[in-house]
């Protein structure tokens, strides 16, 4: 298979595809994309060799895809993390493959980059540090955006954009869309943190106060959201939240309460389970389905 060759590609593997081995009676697996490994230059970082990870659908290197476009959905990991968690521990690519082959989501490029910063155990909260020596909020939504529709066959305006993440990955999700709605139409998070406090590992980001104070605050969707709230009016947001995640549910809720108060268009779900794999990985199908079926 050829991909496209703008950066270098260190790893390609090619996911389940239709006709593997599988007893008589059972369902027939789906027909695979594809994953690759790239290192991309990342000028916000002051970097050329940053790792993201790219799920190119079935058809995108087939002759009836050659001359197709493909919205596009990034997926932000949580802390500790790296690029890897999303395909590894989370299994999305075998929720896309399902998803697509079963026409609950249109074919799409999802795109898994690291976000390892300088804090403690790789920490960068998505966040542009005080002093500048991270800028991660800027990978994310220009560097990042912008690697991403210069090397791949992308449907690049926000509309066919959607940024969804996992804990503080999810936190960053949310954020990130709400402040960059012309980049990011529809944000997703799961089990995220919405009104953000200091915790560990977060000295070189925040820096001192009341510096520190101010950038948390300036980054809290739920100290923001009332200010903003027109900008958000024709964005798609999903967010859910485990019965168990004592830490992060009530923030969701209060979420929730704000965007209804607010009469922002939203879809807030609650299941049973915690901060965990087994969770995320069971739910990641119920925020791509509603984050990216709209784009069909």
């Amino acid at each position: 298979m050829q991909v496209p060759s703008p950066t270098p590609v260190i790893l390609l593997l090619a996911l389940a595809a239709a006709g593997s081995a599988a007893p008589a009676s059972a369902a027939a697996e789906p027909e695979g994309g594809t994953l690759v490994r790239f290192q991309m230059n990342a000028p916000s970082l002051g970097e050329d060799k940053r790792n993201v990870r790219v799920y190119l659908p079935r058809s995108y290197e087939t002759p009836a895809g050659a001359a197709r476009r493909y919205p596009t959905v990034y997926l932000l990991h949580g802390w500790p993390g790296t690029e890897g968690n999303w395909p590894g521990e989370g299994r999305v690519t075998r929720t896309l493959d399902t998803l697509i082959a079963a026409g609950r989501i249109p074919e799409v490029i999802a795109v898994m980059p690291s976000a390892v910063g300088i804090g403690l155990l790789g920490r960068s909260m998505y966040l542009n540090s005080y002093d500048g020596s991270q800028r991660m909020e800027d990978f994310i939504v220009h560097d990042l955006v912008a690697w991403a529709d210069r090397t791949f066959r992308t449907e690049a305006r926000a509309d066919r954009r959607a940024i969804l993440g996992l804990s503080e990955g999810g936190s960053a999700a949310v954020n990130l869309a709400f402040k960059h709605p012309d980049v990011f139409g529809a944000c997703g998070s799961h089990s995220g943190d919405f009104l953000l406090t200091r915790g560990m590992g977060e000295g070189k980001i925040l820096g001192p106060e009341p510096g520190a104070t101010r950038l948390l605050q300036e980054n809290s969707p739920l100290l923001y959201v009332d200010r903003i709230g027109p900008t958000l009016r024709g964005m798609t947001i999903y967010f859910d939240c485990g019965l168990d995640d004592h830490d992060e549910i009530a923030q969701n809720r209060e979420l929730d309460r704000k965007l209804t108060a607010l009469g922002i268009p939203h879809t807030y779900r609650e299941f049973p389970g915690g901060h965990t794999w087994g969770y995320w990985r069971t739910h990641v199908r119920d925020a791509l389905i509603a984050l990216l079926s709209p784009m069909r």
